[in-house]
């Protein structure tokens, strides 16, 4: 062997020996953690955020910082012969995604750190749901040069999003979905162009509005983009043709462009150039084009606006559908087609609130994948078909608000075995008829049967149901006794619960606390009766209005749920037998929204411990029961009442000042008790929203405040029957709602709300007095406009500003001391249906404006000193009740059998005439006086100019007088 070949195998042999060393030594040696920069990095980013619930407490120097939360390390290439790690990943998103903790866990603040810039490995960031407290994404992220994933869904950004996002080449998926009240902007999309790897980009939410007419050019650079997510972001056009090559015909899987609103009237052509598509949502109007065919691949198609009938044959092909949803589409008519059936692989169907006319087709029991069905909202007829008893994977089935006629009975549900929620809502023609012992095969955890036709008998078969968290039966025909095994079936589960508007009978157990999930429990307008049980300890709404319960209110909670107990937010019951008084903790509950215990027989006084904290409780009905001494004065704390009613009690004493810092009151109804005092004016300084105003039936005096005229919000105001005193204040004509014939009361005020459909609670109402008897109003209550002065002492003439008030119906100034004329003004009242101006002292004719007053079917001027012919023509000839003018003796006419003389003074009063006759006296006094005078001055000034004639007239007068001598 030459020694040059010697040598060489000697190398060899010695390079090998040192590699396997170096392999050795690489086993032996243990890897590093992350380096001193990347720790440092972190711990800065950690110094610069909140973190509330200490989700970074595990960031310590002391600990390895790759074993730190959200913390993903790994081995890189060049670090792997000295044991070094680098960070490649860090993970930061909220653990409470979308839930009531979700704040309370969120970092906040300078979330994203220039510190991180020192992570030159990063791959991989995720701050979701967290919160950035508004300010903008700053535009070193485009330094993160590495970077794959960046997801910031949900975090609180304002302002323009950062164009050097355009720099991360590398990038794959990009999540900047906003879902806070002020959304960011993306003033451009040219910088897409940069991110060429993109698979992945959702825009939810950013304010788009700026690229609305080429976000589809600037879209198209993306070669890579499969998803591509663009609800709500205030896009209004849509380009009906692309000429262009488009990019995305063959990589886009995902497209979702809903809750935009484009101006476009149809469909773009070059979406069924996208025939890689598995997921279309978007809304859109007009039809459909017979183009949807060339989505062979779509698996979930959402197309909701303003879309139109007929839908076309081709939609029936996608046989790879397994979504469809047509929701909210009112221009979409017609019966469902039989040729739905050839959609074998579909598992959701939705079409609500559509205009869907004729019957299902039985042809919908071929559809056997079938998970969910949502035909809601419609206008469906005739038969439930039997088939859809055929569909055994079905989960939700929702058929409410139809006009379906159908008997619902086994085979329609024996086959249903994974059924959860069953919906029939508002079918009044639907009856349930199951045998009383049936044992369904299902477990339903939801239930909604309101208005169909379950009973006479409560249904046997729900004690089978253990795991119900909502039960509505509300209006269902049930006249039984409420069975006791209810409250232990789904006790546990229970959510919401709706009985009301039945006849059952029986009596509650003495306590609910063990359903401890219960937060909606609705028994009202029943027969119910016993006492008022502990509630649950999570109840929100508790209604047993209108029954028969008795007793006090429970006024203790059991030990055993103590800190658990949570106040209800509304608390219902009126119009029981419930006694005792009103217990004082019910006014340190910080949560309550509403509160009505009206129409019992309550005693006592109102609780005085009313807090500031009560800034929630908005309405308070104490009215119609037997509450005696004064409105306390904590009263005044609770500044967002907006509804307070203590009518028909014997409260008495003055109105507390404190009451004015209710700035947001809006209605007041005092009716009945012995208020005294005059009427404070800072009801008219500080009560500005104030629409119903009503102190009838107490003991105010003295003057009405003029400043009442400014509360431009009323459109009620009843103070009749009280010792008011002075003239009607010239302002009452400058009520603004009442100046206005529209509805000017926007929303009804309400105490409940609605739950999936089941609403709860009750609207305000309201007793007026109008056209001689009491009326309530409730869900109408907005278009009263009324003023009741009635039975006081006022005095004055009415005033002509009245007349303005041409939204005003109802008018009642009887019962005064009012004088002087009516002002024909009244006749600019174009909506007064009711005008009692009766037992006053007013006089004059009745002015002919009456009679265009098209609206008037009540008047009352009886027992006035009217007088004259009573006026007729128009809306007064249907007003022939003669009645309406008794107690007036100088009128006259046709109605009241007195006929008019033809002499003019018939049509004046009597002061009139009198006034007349000494007008022509004092003339004829007058001429007779001037005729003397001037007679004889003449005579006089005739004798001073004429000799001869003055000779005359003495020579004459000598002739005269010698005889008298």
């Amino acid at each position: 062997m030459p020694l040059h070949w010697f040598y060489y195998s000697l190398m060899l042999c010695g390079l090998m020996s040192l590699a396997f060393s170096f392999k050795e030594a690489a086993v032996a040696t243990p890897t590093r953690g992350c380096s001193e920069v990347e720790r440092d990095a972190l711990l800065g980013f950690k110094a610069n955020v909140k973190d509330p619930s200490h989700r970074l407490a595990s960031w310590s120097p002391q600990i390895d910082c790759c074993k730190w939360s959200g913390v993903v390390c790994k081995t890189t290439n060049n670090a792997s012969l000295f044991g070094g790690q680098h960070v490649v990943e860090l993970n930061l998103q909220n653990p409470n995604v979308d839930n009531e903790q979700t704040f309370h866990t969120a970092l906040r603040g300078e979330i994203l750190s220039p510190s991180l810039l020192n992570l030159t490995r990063l791959e991989r960031l995720n701050l979701s749901w967290n919160d950035f407290e508004g300010t903008q994404i700053p535009q070193f992220v485009g330094s993160f040069l590495n970077l794959k994933y960046l997801e910031l869904h949900w975090s609180n950004f304002t302002r323009g999003i950062p164009s050097q996002l355009g720099n991360l080449s590398s990038l794959r998926h990009l999540g900047l979905q906003s879902g806070w009240s002020a959304a960011p902007i993306a003033p451009r999309l040219d910088w897409l162009s940069g991110l060429s790897s993109l698979r992945y980009l959702d825009l939810t939410y950013v304010n788009l509005s700026t690229v609305s007419q080429n976000w589809l050019s600037e879209v198209n650079m993306l070669p890579s983009l499969q998803e591509l997510y663009l609800f709500g972001c205030n896009l209004n056009h849509i380009p009906s043709s692309f000429n262009s090559h488009l990019n995305l015909s063959t990589s886009l899987e995902i497209l979702d462009l809903d809750a935009n609103r484009f101006s476009s009237s149809s469909l773009p052509n070059w979406l069924w150039r996208l025939t890689n598509l598995s997921l279309l949502r978007i809304d859109a109007s007009g039809l459909i084009p017979a183009g949807i065919s060339n989505l062979t691949r779509l698996t979930q198609l959402d197309i909701s606006g303003n879309i139109s009938s007929p839908l076309p044959v081709e939609i029936w092909t996608l046989n790879h559908l397994i979504r469809l949803d047509l929701a909210f589409n009112e221009m979409l008519t017609g019966p469902i087609p039989a040729a739905i059936a050839n959609l074998s692989s579909l598992q959701s169907l939705f079409i609500p609130e559509c205009s869907l006319s004729g019957q299902i087709p039985f042809e919908i029991g071929n559809l056997s994948s079938l998970i969910s069905l949502d035909l809601s909202s419609n206008s469906l007829s005739g038969l439930i078909p039997t088939e859809i008893g055929k569909l055994s994977k079905l989960q939700d089935l929702d058929l409410s608000f139809n006009s379906l006629v159908s008997v619902l009975s086994e085979p329609h549900l024996a086959n249903l075995t994974n059924l959860k929620s069953l919906s029939l809502r508002e079918n009044s023609r639907i009856t349930i008829s199951l045998d009383y012992d049936w044992v369904p095969s299902f477990q339903l955890e939801r239930i909604d049967l309101d208005s169909c036709t379950v009973g006479p008998r409560f249904p046997q078969w729900l004690r089978s149901q253990k795991s119900m968290y909502e039960l509505s039966l509300s209006n269902t025909s049930i006249n039984d006794i409420l069975p006791h095994w209810f409250w232990n079936s789904s006790s546990s589960t229970f959510w919401v619960i709706d009985l009301s508007h039945n006849k059952l009978r029986g009596t509650l157990p003495s306590s609910l606390e063990s359903m401890s999930r219960l937060q909606l429990l609705i028994l009202s307008s029943n027969k119910l009766e016993g006492l008022v049980p502990r509630w649950p300890p999570q109840i929100m709404t508790l209604d047993l209005s209108f029954n028969d319960f008795s007793g006090p209110i429970p006024a203790k909670i059991s030990p055993q749920i103590g800190s658990n107990f949570m106040p209800p937010y509304n608390l219902i019951l009126s119009n029981n037998h419930i006694n005792g008084s009103i217990p004082s903790f019910i006014c340190k509950w910080e949560q309550l929204n509403g509160l009505d215990l009206s129409y019992n027989k309550l005693s006592g006084e109102i609780p005085k411990c009313w807090q500031k904290v009560n800034t929630n409780l908005d309405f308070i009905h104490l009215g119609n029961n037997k509450l005696t001494g004064e409105i306390p004065s904590s009263i005044g704390n609770l500044i967002g009442l907006a509804s307070l009613h203590l009518d028909k009690n014997d409260l008495s004493g003055q109105l507390p000042l404190s009451l004015r810092n209710c700035t947001g009151l809006q209605v007041i109804d005092f009716t009945g008790n012995n208020f005294w005092g005059s009427i404070p004016t800072w009801i008219g300084q500080s009560l500005q929203q104030l629409t119903v105003l009503i102190l009838r039936s107490n003991k105010f005096s003295g003057i009405i405040p003029s400043n009442l005229g400014e509360l431009s919000n009323l459109q009620i105001l009843d103070l009749a029957n009280n010792n008011l005193s002075g003239s009607i204040p010239y302002s009452f004509g400058n009520f603004s709602a009442i100046k206005s014939t529209s509805r000017e009361m926007e929303d009804t005020i309400s105490i409940g709300g609605s739950i999936s459909y089941i609403e709860y609670g009750e609207s305000d109402s309201i007793s007026v007095v109008t056209k001689g008897y009491e009326y309530v109003f409730s869900s109408i209550l907005y278009l009263v406009k009324l003023i009741d002065l009635s039975n006081n002492s006022l005095t004055g003439e009415l005033p002509a500003t009245l007349g303005s008030l041409v939204g005003l119906q109802t008018l009642n100034m009887s019962r005064n001391f009012l004088r002087g004329r009516i002002p024909h003004t009244i006749g600019e009242m174009k909506s007064l249906e009711t005008l009692d101006l009766s037992f006053n002292n007013l006089s004059g004719v009745i002015p002919q404006d009456l009679s265009r007053l098209t609206a008037l079917h009540h008047l009352n001027l009886s027992y006035n000193n009217l007088s004259g012919d009573i006026p007729s023509g128009y809306q007064l000839q249907t007003l022939q009740d003669a009645s309406i003018y008794i107690g007036n003796a100088h009128l006259c006419g046709a109605l009241i059998n007195k006929s008019c003389s033809n002499d003019v003074g018939n049509n004046v009063t009597k002061e009139e005439l009198q006034k007349s006759k000494s007008q022509i006296f004092l003339s004829i006094y007058f001429g007779t006086s001037l005729g003397y005078v001037i007679g004889l001055w003449t005579v006089f000034v005739i004798l001073l100019s004429k000799q001869n004639w003055r000779n005359l007239y003495f020579h004459l007068i000598d002739k005269v007088y010698v005889p008298f001598c």
